[in-house]
């Protein structure tokens, strides 16, 4: 497996994380999903926080990383261009509700009763199972008017995407760009008292 990477999970909701795959370091844009290992590293980060369970697929995921690399680059550019849209305070693309549906019914779903949890469980083959997981989630925030609070981080240079429920939150994550302001503004104080 390649060098562990960072994946900023800063909303819980897979599908804003799919899009926050993509960020930008030092002025360049980086893609965090540039081959079948970084699938499975995003996938055991999605597993570790919870997002995702094992069984809610039928195959390991070395076993199709793969073959899930080209569409989940697809889904993602596919929400970011609405989620974006959203942030700006445009309506969604007219197709994106009929396209998200399709995604879903590629993979159906099961449901099982995981302790007190009812667990989906995609039932066609693992790649479209997590797309699947992928749209259900963009749909279920959209049909919960979650996405209303969708936002940009208000760092110019951040591409990162979040929910804000409270209407107070300006960065993507303190420990990614909040900090950073703070950290400038103290260096510019600092430096005009000397």
């Amino acid at each position: 497996m390649t060098s562990e990477l960072n994946f900023p999970l800063i909303t819980g909701q897979i599908s804003i994380d799919l899009v926050n795959t993509e960020l930008i370091r030092h002025g360049i844009r980086h893609d965090l999903l540039r081959s079948p290992e970084n699938v499975i590293e995003w996938f055991q980060t999605l597993k570790k926080q919870n997002i995702l369970c094992n069984n809610q697929f039928n195959t390991p995921i070395d076993q199709w990383a793969e073959r899930a690399l080209p569409l989940l680059r697809e889904v993602r550019l596919f929400l970011r261009e609405n989620y974006e849209r959203m942030a700006d305070g445009e309506n969604v693309l007219p197709d994106w509700v009929s396209r998200l549906e399709l995604l879903v019914r590629q993979s159906p779903f099961a449901y099982e009763l995981q302790g007190n949890k009812l667990l989906p469980i995609p039932t066609g083959k693992p790649e479209n199972a997590l797309v699947a997981l992928i749209a259900l989630n963009a749909l279920k925030l959209l049909s919960s008017d979650k996405l209303s609070n969708i936002h940009r981080c208000a760092n110019p240079e951040c591409v990162l995407l979040f929910i804000d429920t409270r209407g107070r939150r300006k960065w993507c994550s303190m420990k990614i760009c909040g900090n950073r302001k703070k950290v400038t503004r103290h260096q510019k104080r600092t430096k005009k008292e000397k």
